[in-house]
């Protein structure tokens, strides 16, 4: 995202300004060099909308050191693989990886996800301090996934497999909940 609108990165040049999505950060951060570099090896695939908020809006492909804001938290995106929303993949044969060299360090909107960008330091804006994978974190993405694989099944024209029967009590039940009273089956 440019002061000018959404830009494809190959296309961004010295000079521009990004959009730093980061509190605390400049509104804006100046672009002072792009690299494109062939790459081979893993890569990470983020599905569309597993970064909350619709974000990405299409499947990214990161490095796995690249960094990634995840709920207010940045986070490196090799950590957060689950085989599902968030896969690692070999690059294709003709992959090039884009470098984007900031004036500083900040979290720039790629396909409406927030991308780490620049070097951290030690002053860096609680919303950009990279922090280990931990449960909730994990349990997050795995609820995520299970949301794309139950759309993808839908999409498929199959139906669903059969979900088991759960019976939930009522929150504002005054008193003891009644009995159940279902018909005995007659043995042979």
């Amino acid at each position: 995202m440019t002061s000018r609108g959404d830009r494809h990165a190959a296309r961004l040049g010295p000079g521009m300004m990004l959009l730093a999505a980061t509190p605390g950060i400049a509104p804006y951060q100046r672009v002072l060099g792009i690299r494109q570099i062939p790459y081979r090896g893993p890569i990470i695939r983020v599905l569309a909308g597993v970064l909350g908020n619709m974000a990405p809006r299409e499947d990214l492909l990161m490095l796995p050191d690249q960094g990634v804001v995840f709920q207010r938290c940045a986070y490196r995106v090799g950590d957060l693989v689950d085989g599902i929303a968030i896969r690692q993949e070999e690059a294709p044969s003709n992959f090039t990886a884009i470098d984007i060299l900031l004036e500083g360090y900040a979290g720039i909107l790629v396909q409406g996800a927030t991308l780490e960008m620049g070097m951290p330091i030690a002053s860096s804006s609680e919303h950009l301090r990279r922090l280990p994978v931990d449960n909730a974190i994990t349990t997050q993405i795995a609820l995520v996934s299970a949301q794309i694989a139950l759309e993808a099944d839908a999409g498929s024209g199959e139906p669903p497999p059969p979900q088991p029967l759960a019976f939930v009590a009522p929150k504002a039940a005054a008193g003891p909940l009644p009995s159940l009273k279902l018909p005995l089956q007659k043995q042979q």
